[in-house]
Order: C-alpha cells, then sequence, then structure tokens
C-alpha cells in the first residue's frame, strides 16, 4: 500500500513539473512553425515576359522624327530596401503586435528579406522589432529571428 501511493505521488509530481516546464517555455518556442513540403505557395510574377513571347528584331523597327518634345516630370519614388532577415533554420510567424499571443499576419521562410520601421519593444524579456514585408505588410519578428544585411 505504501509503495503504491509512493509511487502515485511520484506520478503526480512529475505531471505538474512537467505542466510548469511547458507553462515557461512554451511563449518562448510557440513563435516556430515547422516548415511544411506538403503545399507549397506558388510564386507569381507578373510584368515578365513568358517563355513563349519573342522579342522584337531591331530590323523590324522603325525609326520616326518627333515632332515636339515629350515633358517628363520627375516625381521622388520610394525605394523599399531591406535591412534585416529571417535566420535559416525554421519559418517565423510575421505577427500583428509585439507578442506570442498577437494573430498571425503571415508566416515568412528563411532568407525573407524584411524593412525595420525603426521601434522596438520588450515583452516578458524578449525584444520584438517592428518591420515591413517588400508588398508593404507591417509585422513584428522577435530579434533573434532577425539578423542585419550586410551591405
Amino acid at each position: 500500500m505504501l509503495v503504491g501511493l509512493s509511487m502515485a505521488l511520484a506520478i503526480a509530481i512529475c505531471i505538474v513539473g512537467f505542466i510548469w516546464i511547458y507553462v515557461r517555455v512554451g511563449p518562448i518556442f510557440s513563435d516556430f512553425i515547422p516548415e511544411s513540403s506538403n503545399n507549397p505557395t506558388p510564386v507569381v510574377l507578373s510584368g515578365l515576359a513568358s517563355p513563349n513571347s519573342a522579342a522584337t528584331p531591331a530590323s523590324h523597327l522603325t525609326s520616326t522624327t518627333p515632332t515636339s518634345s515629350p515633358t517628363v516630370s520627375a516625381s521622388p519614388t520610394v525605394v523599399w530596401e531591406a535591412t534585416h532577415k529571417i535566420v535559416s533554420g525554421e519559418t517565423v510567424n510575421f505577427r500583428a503586435g509585439p507578442t506570442t499571443d498577437s494573430d498571425v499576419v503571415d508566416v515568412l521562410p528563411p532568407g525573407t528579406e524584411i524593412k525595420f520601421v525603426g521601434e522596438q519593444q520588450q515583452t516578458s524579456g524578449v525584444t520584438w522589432m517592428h518591420f515591413q514585408t517588400e508588398d508593404g505588410t507591417n509585422g513584428w519578428v522577435r530579434e533573434v529571428d532577425v539578423t542585419p544585411l550586410v551591405p
């Protein structure tokens, strides 16, 4: 009887210990999502020539002399330039806010280049950085998941 009681107590202590460790370590590792190769996402490139289109040879072009000079107005173009990239390894959640409880806006694969917006925030001992993707989506990534790009 005493052996059964001590075994039950040992099992209860193990369960409580596991739950305590899971609650403490869970937020640190919850931002990783294993990369799945079952459903690859197709990439669509717009504005590129199709493989079947042929370039027009220069001999078929006719030259014309313009009668008036066109006016060109230069307007400043905002150029998106990456400052960081996702470190190699697992995919990373691109979150709406600086916590693991925030909604996932996108999932970024390793090597994805992103632009630092200039805002950092400490949450539960973790430094979060505010970024923008090339398509203009804003989100947050942990500092340990990115590395600065070297020019």
